[in-house]
């Protein structure tokens, strides 16, 4: 999770960056692409909601608590995939669109991927070209009405800092946001290994 910092005492808003880890945050992620793409945008429902969204992770972006953003994030072998990109309308003077892109490639860079892909409308072109994206090929491909192209951009990865299967077993327990902040499974351990299902795995084996 990441507070874009304001000054307290301007009244500039508090953004909130943050992966969508409850069902009500996964249910607003819904509402804000609902109004947007199929709202705005006239997306056919079926769509909007490919069937993808039960095998992804979440994004949401708050503007004093209120959700204002949201993006949806697959994992393929090599790449992340940066899709369902949205900012509701009453927001999109706010310069919110760079720092969201920019929060999600640097979770997936923390996660260990190497490179983001994306497909991009092409009045956005000319944005993600500014932030390091190039397109993949020079084909223009259509669905749901628009026209895309390909883009991707290479990060840079710490092999230092990226999770791995040496990684301490209770960091990779943490939430995916917050790897660097102790979790509730930490605070579990100073109970101990009471192992209370030790009775029930002996009587099975016998």
């Amino acid at each position: 999770m990441t507070n874009i910092e304001t000054d307290n005492t301007s009244n500039r808003p508090v953004v909130t960056i943050k992966l969508a880890s409850t069902s009500d945050e996964l249910m607003q992620c819904y509402m804000l692409r609902a109004a947007v793409f199929m709202g705005e945008q006239h997306c056919p429902y079926w769509e909007e909601f490919d069937g993808n969204d039960y095998t992804a992770t979440h994004l949401m972006l708050y503007v004093d608590g209120e959700p204002a953003a949201s993006m949806r994030i697959r994992w393929f072998a090599t790449f992340a995939k940066l899709e369902r990109a949205i900012i509701l309308k009453r927001y999109r003077s706010y310069g919110l669109f760079i720092p969201f892109v920019t929060w999600a490639r640097d979770f997936c860079r923390r996660k260990g991927y190497s490179k983001a892909y994306l497909h991009a409308q092409h009045r956005l072109w000319p944005i993600f070209e500014r932030m390091g994206f190039r397109k993949v090929d020079d084909k223009i491909f259509k669905f749901s009405d628009h026209e895309y192209g390909a883009f991707a951009c290479d990060l840079e990865v710490d092999p230092e800092t990226m999770p791995t299967v040496t990684t301490d077993p209770m960091i990779l327990n943490r939430p995916e946001d917050r790897l660097d902040m102790p979790g509730i499974l930490e605070d579990s351990a100073t109970r101990g290994a009471s192992n209370p299902h030790a009775e029930w795995t002996e009587r099975r084996a016998n």
